[in-house]
């Protein structure tokens, strides 16, 4: 049974938010004047001294979740598993003696569009990582204004409220002087000016802000695994594409050979009712015969041109751009005798260990116990520290003055009454929580399924691709002996060409059955989470673009 980690909220994240306690207007220092950044270090020793006692608060500050344990035993072995190869999961085509194959492969690794999506979530998760993260460090800002303005009122208007974001309170505003006991008859121009420098933090005491930013952590490892999937399925369709359409190259040359065999039964049967030695039901058999045969080129043609558009969508090219794939050599055969008979000898626990799909749901779940751990901590009290400094200078007609103006302070927020939000919220994460283990242990069941279907598959098609095999190896020799019978003078043509149309029926069947194979094979290393890594996929070389793309020697 699994158990994944517990969430400890003490290694995730903060929002920034501050309640500064400012000095009383009435009592603004009458110092000399100093630049805010300068008169900003007086400060530091008393900002230091009140952060060191919000964080030398009680050790019992961290809040705690246990992830629900995975109610999946892992079996030790595979019921149906026949595997003894031992293969690289992350290349297995490598071990596939057919280069076409391979350079499609690599082309799509490099290429897809899925793959490429799939790193673009990653880049966007990421960056929302560092936006959680910076919840963690105090919010710097330095600010400027300068205004002019003429009013009816000889109370000068109020310089704008300098205003941090996640603040709880506004800083406070600064006042213009009030000017109403002088007498003067019209109001004069006034101008006031100023700068400063503000700074806010949250201090994280019960980790509500590092739960938050372990959630988007594990929510962005997540984003990762589907790129593993991406580069297993993109890589696991090119090899079935590519089988596929050589299997119906292969079967559209036998049609056309079975035509060439019937047409001749047929220009026979027509000979013979000429003699007089056949009748017409002869002719009309052969012909239908034919008439068959030819039904079957047309889907078998447009079958293998769907499976060509489908690998040039999968090597990130037009579906227009039909890749034309090179003649078989005896190197590289190029049909299903290529995948290769041994399979992959891997442990239930190595698939649950390489699958992206499990991986990924495994990441939902401590992200999802983080968020648990971020909706507790919203019981607990938070903490504000906050610092501004100003130096602004007001002219009102002849009047000038100068002057500073510098706040700091320290705060708690803590929830009284909420009418049951946080408690509601807790709730609602613990649900989401007990939901992404229940898909967490479902999607390793499938996994494990996926992988006993797979060898069980294989091991049926293999018996069925022996049985046809001998099958066809029958017929062919009874086609031989029909020919040889007809050569000697002891049988009728008809009979050898019949046998000869049997046996390339056989063929076909057998064909199918290898195809079906192969099939299965690349679905078991799907399956067990072969053909992804953590790396990237290189880039294809222009020899293997031009090979991915028919442009080999001796094709145009």
């Amino acid at each position: 049974m699994q158990t994944l980690e517990p969430i400890d909220t003490t290694r995730s994240h903060p929002t920034t938010t501050l309640m500064p306690m400012p000095h009383s207007p009435e009592t603004l220092p009458t110092a000399p004047r100093r630049h805010p950044l300068v008169a900003a270090t007086g400060a530091a020793l008393t900002l230091t001294l009140g952060l060191g006692l919000l964080l030398s608060l009680p050790g019992c500050t961290t809040v705690k979740v246990d992830v629900p344990s995975v109610g999946v035993a892992t079996p030790d072995a595979f019921d149906e598993a026949a595997g003894t190869a031992s293969t690289e999961l992350s290349r297995w085509w490598q071990d596939i003696p057919d280069p076409t194959l391979q350079s499609l492969i690599h082309q799509a690794l490099a290429a897809n569009a899925d793959i490429r999506v799939a790193l673009a979530r990653v880049r966007e998760s990421r960056a929302v990582v560092t936006q959680a993260e910076s919840a963690l460090y105090p919010s710097l800002q330095a600010f400027g204004y300068t205004a002019r303005t003429q009013t009816d009122s000889l109370h000068g208007p109020a310089i704008p409220q300098v205003t941090l974001p996640a603040l709880p309170a506004p800083l406070p505003a600064i006042q213009a002087p009030d000017l109403s006991p002088l007498t003067h008859p019209n109001v004069p121009i006034s101008s006031y000016s100023g700068q400063g420098f503000a700074a806010a933090w949250e201090v994280d005491i019960f980790g509500a802000r590092r739960s938050d930013a372990e959630a988007a952590r594990q929510a962005a490892l997540a984003q990762g695994e589907r790129v593993h999937g991406a580069q297993l399925m993109v890589a696991g369709d090119v090899a079935a594409n590519y089988i596929e359409a050589r299997s119906l190259e292969h079967r559209i040359d036998l049609l056309q050979r079975s035509l060439s065999s019937a047409r001749r039964l047929q220009r026979y049967a027509q000979g013979r009712f000429d003699a007089g030695q056949a009748t017409r039901l002869d002719i009309d058999r052969a012909r239908a015969q034919i008439e068959a045969l030819e039904s079957g080129q047309a889907p078998l043609q447009s079958l293998l041109q769907a499976r060509l558009r489908r690998l040039s969508v999968l090597t990130g090219q037009a579906p227009e751009t039909r890749i034309t794939l090179p003649r078989p050599t005896a190197a590289a055969p190029a049909d299903a005798s290529v995948i290769p008979a041994q399979l992959p000898a891997v442990l239930p626990s190595d698939v649950l260990s390489r699958r992206p799909d499990v991986r990924g749901s495994a990441r939902v779940v401590q992200a999802l116990a983080a968020r648990v751990g971020s909706a507790k901590a919203e019981l607990f009290p938070r903490f504000y520290v906050g610092f501004l400094a100003n130096e602004g200078r007001i002219e009102i007609g002849n009047l000038a003055s100068n002057g500073n103006f510098l706040s700091w302070g320290a705060g708690l927020r803590l929830p009284i009454f909420e009418g049951g939000r946080i408690r509601a919220r807790i709730a609602a994460s613990n649900a989401q929580l007990d939901a992404a283990v229940a898909q967490h242990e479902q999607t390793m069941l499938t996994a494990l399924e996926d992988v006993e279907n797979a060898y069980s598959a294989r091991r049926a098609l293999d018996q069925r691709a022996e049985r046809l095999s001998t099958a066809w190896r029958t017929s062919a020799d009874g086609a031989r002996h029909a020919q040889q019978l007809f050569s000697e003078g002891q049988g009728l043509l008809q009979s050898a060409i019949e046998a000869e149309l049997a046996a390339l029926q056989r063929e076909d069947e057998l064909i199918q059955a290898q195809t079906a194979r192969a099939l299965v094979t690349v679905a078991l290393y799907k399956a067990v989470g072969g053909g992804w890594s953590d790396a990237s996929a290189p880039k294809p070389t222009a020899t293997e673009t031009e090979t991915a793309s028919g442009k080999s020697a001796g094709q145009p």
